[in-house]
């Protein structure tokens, strides 16, 4: 088989692939331009030794090619001035409102919203109503990841009553956050 049957014979892979991101703001046919490459590509490549039917072979190829132009296109987006930014999803990726087709990249507010304030408050407030020591064994064994015996040297108890204040501690919050 010529390389050109072969193209021709799995011509319906790029069109197929490039409309699984249809629902993104990238254009469709220069998503199906790449994949037509990679589909010559992989005609230059396959060899029917292989054992495997072309369209199959060739389906790594162009979805390959599909996903890198999009990772190419989606990582640097402009933010004007000569300013770029890497996308780290694709949710992150939209159209300018200039209406001339570019990308651009809104970075999320990396501020806690009110609700997620709020209830940080809450729980402070929640916490500091807890014995001091029941309090400490808490916040620096949950928190600050600290061990037991390293709490313990500290408030001159053992690491056994550490884990029984951290116990008692969890439990009153629970029933104090309810």
């Amino acid at each position: 088989m010529t390389q050109e049957h072969l193209v021709e014979q799995a011509l319906h892979l790029p069109r197929r692939e490039a409309a699984r991101w249809r629902h993104t703001r990238f254009d469709q046919e220069d998503l199906v331009g790449d994949g037509n490459l990679a589909l010559v590509k992989a005609a230059r490549r396959y060899d029917p030794k292989y054992g495997v039917p072309f369209p199959a072979f060739a389906l790594r190829y162009v979805r390959g090619a599909i996903l890198d132009a999009i990772r190419s296109r989606a990582r640097r987006s402009s933010l004007g001035e000569g300013a770029y930014a890497d996308v780290v999803s694709f949710d992150d990726v939209g159209l300018a409102g200039d209406g001339d087709g570019r990308i651009r990249y809104d970075p999320p507010d990396p501020r806690p919203t009110p609700d997620v304030t709020l209830e940080s408050l809450e729980r402070l407030r929640v916490l500091a109503t807890l014995p001091a020591s029941e309090r400490v064994a808490l916040v620096r064994t949950t928190v600050d990841g600290e061990t037991a015996a390293e709490v313990a040297r500290d408030l001159g108890v053992s690491a056994g009553r550490v884990h029984t204040l951290v116990h008692t501690g969890s439990t009153r919050l629970r029933r104090r956050a309810a």
